[in-house]
């Protein structure tokens, strides 16, 4: 009994075959004009899932340097700020050193003044920077101004934590520093006097930052072995505290307090002014002295006051007084037992004097707000020397600091687009199709395919004899 293949059989046969044959010949044209061997998961479910794992792997380190990129923007913005700080710093102490220098009259120090102040308002802008809309250099409140003006001096308002970027899954690149640790970095030195009145450190700790001016005013003079007719003069305009003596010499026609200078006295008398060692003032009338000569001690009373409002008398023994002011929050302890004369002493808490209220404070005794004399300006000037040296150098290492991190950021940039160029080629050994392969693959289906549809042509030419044998 013979078996024969039924015409339905043959045609669902010859249909398989040419089906198959063509979606391999399509296949091979999809990888050809899409370049890729895996053009769906079902091409090759392993090689799908490692290139997953790679495109993963491309956009974190696309994520990376994006961040990266970002960073090193604000960086070099930071960086180029920090390098015309320096600069305006630098052009500032040229400025100072000129106005310490014994030729420079009264009016040169005023322009100097002005020149200082003038670099303290561009530093303020350099302090309160912004890239876009952050500011540079207030920490993570990037919303919030970082350097204010106050009664009291500049302040800063910001935080002491650096803007940070994540550039890895563990890892971070600070962006900026905070505006504390430029501008207003303390390295806490003692509380330090500029030695015009005497005034020193008591026995206990002080508390405060940046500087205070402390006042002592005279409050009177009294005279204890006045002769020859020589009386107190203008009082008011006094400036000794404490005992001093007084020598009238009659031959000589000199008058002389403590160990100052000897001044001559007028053949006509009237009034004198002599200043002791340390430019403590009094005033004497001269007018009916007879010529004598005698010893004398003059002896100045005076009160002292931090805030410039109240004001505690002093007895001139104490080792530990204390002076406050609450509304900055300063407390200072004073010995004033070697205190000689009335006027405005400067106090500064060591190592804590921003830089702007350090150029703030150049420019007041650059215009002599406190009617110094040629001496005592430059002790304070050169007292401020040191604090604006000190926050120089605090501006230069933090530019330092912040080139490190940009060379940082630069590296890692370097880093993931290394990275990225090496996963890309393994990424495309995965899922890219080699042409030449392809080509010839698809040349062999579609030859396949036309031998396939001519066999099934021959294949299905039956006539009614084939149905009736």
């Amino acid at each position: 009994m013979s078996i024969r293949p039924t015409q339905q059989a043959t045609f669902t046969q010859i249909q398989r075959g040419l089906l198959a044959n063509f979606s391999a010949l399509v296949r091979s044209q999809e990888q050809i004009s899409s370049g890729k061997r895996i053009v769906r998961p079902s091409d090759d479910p392993v090689g799908a899932s490692q290139a997953l794992a790679f495109r993963r792997q491309i956009a974190a380190a696309e994520r990376s340097t994006t961040a990266v990129e970002g960073a090193q923007v604000m960086l070099d913005t930071a960086s180029s700020l920090l390098q015309d700080a320096g600069g305006l710093l630098a052009e500032a102490r040229a400025s100072l050193l000129q106005g310490m220098n014994g030729t420079a009259s009264a009016d040169d120090r005023k322009l100097l003044a002005g020149s200082i102040r003038l670099i303290r308002d561009r530093l303020l802008e350099i302090g309160n920077a912004r890239a876009g809309n952050r500011y540079l250099f207030a920490g993570t409140a990037t919303d919030t101004s970082p350097f204010a003006q106050g009664a009291s001096g500049v302040r800063y308002l910001g935080n002491e934590e650096a803007q940070e970027v994540l550039v890895g899954i563990d890892s971070r690149l600070a962006t900026t520093l905070p505006g504390d640790e430029i501008f207003a970095a303390e390295q806490r030195s003692g509380t330090q006097f500029s030695g015009l009145t005497g005034l020193a450190s008591g026995t206990t700790a002080d508390q405060g930052t940046g500087y205070v001016r402390v006042q002592v005013r005279h409050d009177a003079t009294t005279a204890s072995g006045l002769a020859g007719g020589v009386a107190l003069g203008a009082s008011a305009s006094d400036t000794i505290v404490g005992t001093h003596a007084l020598v009238v010499d009659g031959a000589a026609r000199t008058v002389q307090l403590g160990n100052g200078e000897l001044v001559a006295l007028p053949t006509s008398g009237g009034p004198v002014v002599v200043r002791d060692e340390h430019g403590a003032e009094a005033h004497l009338d001269f007018t009916g002295w007879d010529g004598s000569s005698f010893t004398a001690s003059l002896d100045g009373s005076a009160s002292i006051s931090l805030d410039g409002s109240s004001w505690t008398t002093l007895t001139l023994s104490e080792s530990d007084l204390q002076l406050a002011d609450p509304a900055s929050g300063t407390v200072l302890h004073l010995d004033t037992r070697s205190l000689h004369r009335a006027g405005t002493e400067l106090v500064t808490f060591g190592g804590t004097v921003n830089v702007f209220d350090v150029l703030q404070g150049i420019v007041a005794d650059l215009e002599n707000a406190d009617g110094l004399d040629a001496t005592s300006q430059r002790e304070r000037l050169d007292m401020w020397l040191d604090e604006l040296d000190r926050n120089h150098e605090n501006v230069l290492v933090a530019t330092g600091e912040l080139g490190s991190l940009s060379q940082r950021a630069g590296g890692l940039e370097e880093a993931y687009d290394a990275e990225m160029t090496q996963v890309r080629g393994l990424l495309s050994g995965v899922e890219d199709v080699d042409f030449a392969t392809a080509v010839m693959e698809m040349s062999r289906a579609e030859q396949t395919l036309q031998l396939a549809q001519a066999t099934s042509a021959r294949l299905l030419q039956n006539s009614l004899l084939n149905f009736l044998r």
